[in-house]
Parts: structure tokens; C-alpha cells; sequence
């Protein structure tokens, strides 16, 4: 492995910047975990349970006009509303409450999408995507303490979840843990090697250990994971950066 101590400081320095970029990231998770199709159906619950849903029409009507406005249409905004319609209706319905919190991930409203996934999660204890996007909104307002603890109860009902291995080594990252972040990136990254969020975070680990080869590596995968992504100009930069440094550039 081949070291350059003096210019890799300036490499962690722009790396560190890049934190600020996971926010979208981080709202990228959420996404993939609230899908209708997966989030149709929570893991039962002693509340849930008690609680059975009841089918109401108007109800139904508001959730497909939400998911449509929000998925199809891509109008987050719009599609609040009719996720707070569907929850006035029926406020033991998780979904609604799921939904209404991914469109203001989208819109980074984090403290209302916060307060959407904590009551997922009051109405559906046993959803561990409730607690991962609590968790997750949470990180993004730099509570990184309440974000572990959300994120810890995630993996307790789900350990296998990629996104919220990620979601804790960024709330590790934020409070400087580095190195208790590493093995749920690296968990993250097992689980699922196609994820390019874990590959940045990954990244900066290794510039943390002075490993510049290791790191060149991990940010070259997330770029080719996805090329057109938000953490894409300022992973290249970084690579320019790590090359130039390695005597590579």
C-alpha cells in the first residue's frame, strides 16, 4: 500500500464535507423501505392487532390518490395531504403515517417526517421501517443520540436491513465513532453489495486508517454503482484527490 500522509490530510478534510451530501441519501432509504408494495404489510403488533383495520372507502380513496400524486406523479407535496386525510380518517392506519413521512423526507421537512414515522411506529410497534425513518430523520437533523437509539430498535425486529446498518454507521459517523461505524457499513455492504451509500461512508473509514488504496476502491464503487447520483461530483473529486495523491493522478 502506498501512503502520503501530508495530502491525504487535505483528502479527509474534503471527505468530511461530503457528510453533508448523505442527507439524500439518506432520504434514498427511506424510499426503498417504505414502498407499497413492501410496507403493505407490517409485522403484527399487540397495538396493530387490537386495532384491526376497519376497510373504509374514503380512506382507500385518499391512499391511492397520496401514492399516485407521490410515486407516479412525483409530487411529494401534494401527496401530504392526502396521507394526513387517510390518518384523520383512520389514525391507526401505519401506512399513512409511513408514506406522509418518505414525502417530507423527499421535501427535507425532517422534524415533520420525524414526527410521521415515530407515530408509524406508536401505532405499529412491530415496524421496523417506522423506527429506520424515524432514525433516519433524526440524523438529519444532527441528533445522531435519539437517531441510534430509533435505529438500534430497527435492527432489533429487522438485523438483515442494509439501510439501517447505513443509517447507524451515519449516526456513529456523526458523533465521531468511526470505528464503531465500520462494521455496520460493512454489514450494510454485505447485505447488499449493490447499495453505493455504504461504499462512500466505507471510503471515508479507510482515509480515516491512512488505507488510500483501500478507500480509492470503495469510492470508485460507489461511482460505478451510481454514476448519476447526488454523491457523484464530489465522489469524483475525491478520487482526483486520492489518485493525485497515490501518484496516480
Amino acid at each position: 500500500m502506498q501512503n502520503a500522509p501530508s495530502s491525504l490530510a487535505l483528502v479527509v478534510f474534503t471527505v468530511l464535507s461530503l457528510s453533508a451530501l448523505f442527507a439524500q441519501e439518506s432520504s434514498s432509504a427511506v424510499t426503498r423501505a417504505t414502498k407499497p408494495a413492501q410496507a403493505a404489510q407490517p409485522t403484527p403488533s399487540p397495538a396493530s392487532e387490537a386495532h384491526r383495520r376497519r376497510s373504509i372507502p374514503e380512506v382507500e380513496d385518499a391512499m391511492a390518490k397520496g401514492e399516485e400524486l407521490l410515486f407516479k406523479k412525483h409530487d411529494a407535496r401534494a401527496s401530504i395531504d392526502e396521507f394526513k386525510r387517510a390518518a384523520k380518517l383512520d389514525p391507526w392506519y401505519g401506512q399513512a403515517y409511513m408514506l406522509q413521512g418518505l414525502a417530507q423526507m423527499q421535501l427535507q421537512q425532517w422534524s415533520d417526517a420525524q414526527w410521521a414515522f415515530e407515530e408509524a411506529a406508536k401505532v405499529e410497534p412491530g415496524n421496523a421501517k417506522a423506527y429506520l425513518g424515524a432514525g433516519s430523520a433524526l440524523n438529519e437533523q444532527k441528533n445522531y443520540l435519539e437517531a441510534q437509539k430509533a435505529l438500534q430498535h430497527s435492527l432489533e425486529i429487522h438485523p438483515d436491513s442494509a439501510e439501517a446498518h447505513y443509517e447507524l454507521a451515519r449516526s456513529l459517523w456523526g458523533m465521531g465513532k468511526w470505528q464503531a461505524a465500520e462494521p455496520h457499513v460493512r454489514q450494510a455492504i454485505a447485505i447488499n453489495k449493490d447499495y453505493a451509500g455504504p461504499h462512500a461512508l466505507m471510503g471515508n473509514i479507510y482515509l480515516q486508517q491512512e488505507d488510500a488504496e483501500a478507500a480509492l476502491a470503495e469510492f470508485q464503487e460507489c461511482l460505478r454503482l451510481d454514476p448519476e447520483g447526488s454523491l457523484a461530483p464530489s465522489v469524483k473529486e475525491i478520487i482526483a484527490q486520492i489518485k493525485k495523491a497515490l501518484g496516480k493522478g
